[in-house]
Order: C-alpha cells, then structure tokens, then sequence
C-alpha cells in the first residue's frame, strides 16, 4: 500500500491481552486475531472478536479494549495512511493460510538485524491488507463468477475446460468466460493456471513431496509443462523455488 507508514506493530503469542484505556486515535489499528477472544468498544459499540476475524479501526475512532480472561494469540499494526480504506470494521473467519504466513515471516523477521526492518515490516501489513481487500472483493462478484470460482477450488487436479464451465453453468462458454474477466481481470483459464500454480507453490514449500507428483496433484500431467509454466509465471523454476524457499525458512 502506499505512502503505508507503520506507528506500532506487536504480536502477543502468550498471556493476555492488556487493557487499552478509551481515547481517540489519530491512526488505523489493524488487529488480526489468530486464537482467543478480545472485547472491544469502538465508538461506544461493544465489539467481541474470535480466532480467525479481524478488526480495522478507523483513524479518528475512540478505541478501548478490555483485558483479556485467558492469553490470547495476535497481532496489531498501528499505521498512518494517505489514502481513505473502505473495509469494514470487522472481519469475521478472514484469517487465512497467506495471513498466517505473513505473520510468520515477520516473526522471523524479528530475529534478524536487518538495515530497514520497519519497511519490510510495512510490507507485510500491506500484503494482509491486500488479502482482505481481494476478499472482500470476491464477496461482491455475482453469484455466476463466485459459482465459477468455487467450481475451480473444488478440486484444482481434474480437467478443467470453458466447455465444463458452460455445462455447469447452463451459460455459454464465452459468456461465463467474459463476465468472469469483466470482474477478476482473468480469463478463467488463466485463474485456473494461477491456482495451479499457487498450490504448487504451497506442495514445494512443504518439501515432502517430488516434483512429478506435485505436477499430477495440481492438474498437470505433463511435468515438462508444468514446469515451463511454474517458470513463466514464478520467474524459477520449481527446483530453484523449492531449493530458494526452504534455505530462506532455514536462515
């Protein structure tokens, strides 16, 4: 995100969470939840959140938490932002398997001396954001392009063509195919390379399992192809990327 300029930034992996005594904020306090409860009062509103959602409170807000009965498990970013988000104030199950692993990455980050840890930290918070954003995008998409996209995910092995989009459907192939690109900014097949290619992503960082059957479980029977596209679209090949990833997470 631009012009992104982190205040604070904490993550409380044991104990309970403070007290915040109520005040107006002059910042956005992004806080994402990852296990436990935590009780809010945003504007006067009572808000609880659960493992799994997250809030975003508004620059301007007046914020107050209750100390938390047991530990609780997240992170807040306090930032300053130029530009206006129009993301709600809570939400709720956001917390997914990418947000997870930002986390993680800047928990290792920590252990590090870097020159300039606060702008990859700002990074970081902008890539969450980012997730949510899409999200919350996706969640807007009428039913026919959500249909598609859940169709997709169902199972990112099988076969997947526009003449199965169409049968599923009951629209034509070139219908579905142009209200899809007209929402995603993809055409279906290439959201379904893109798929593909992220849960490979996802197989190689695991370091468990070969490359040929990481091909075949992710729908390409051909790993010469496979590997050709992993390579157009990650810039390495899948060797490289697993070899990359793993010396990364190891250092």
């Amino acid at each position: 995100m631009k012009n992104l300029e982190l205040v604070y930034v904490r993550h409380n992996r044991t104990g309970k969470a403070p007290a915040i005594s109520p005040s107006a904020i002059t910042y956005y306090d992004l806080t994402v939840l990852l296990s436990g409860t935590l009780e809010y009062n945003i504007n006067g509103n009572d808000v609880e959140l659960r493992g799994g959602d997250m809030i975003l409170i508004p620059s301007g807000s007046r914020r107050a938490r209750k100390e938390s009965d047991e530990s609780a498990d997240y992170v807040s970013f306090n930032f300053t932002l130029s530009e206006r988000l129009g993301l709600p104030l809570v939400q709720r199950n956001i917390v997914r398997s990418e947000i997870v692993l930002l986390i993680a990455a800047l928990d290792k980050m920590e252990k590090h001396a870097y020159a300039n840890p606060i702008e990859k930290m700002e990074y970081l918070c902008g890539c969450i954001l980012s997730i949510v954003e899409d999200v919350t995008a996706v969640a807007q998409y009428n039913p026919l392009t959500r249909k598609i996209m859940e169709y997709i995910h169902e199972d990112i092995r099988r076969r997947i063509t526009l003449e199965d989009i169409g049968r599923l459907t009951f629209f034509s192939p070139i219908y579905c195919d142009t209200v899809f690109k007209k929402e995603t900014g993809r055409s279906i097949i290439d959201y379904v390379l893109d798929r593909r290619i992220n849960e490979a992503k996802r197989l190689l960082l695991e370091g468990t399992t070969s490359l040929s059957d990481i091909a075949d479980a992710v729908g390409f029977g051909d790993y010469n192809y496979f590997s050709r596209v992993f390579k157009k679209r990650s810039g390495y090949s899948p060797t490289a990327y697993r070899r990359l990833a793993i010396a990364e997470m190891k250092g």
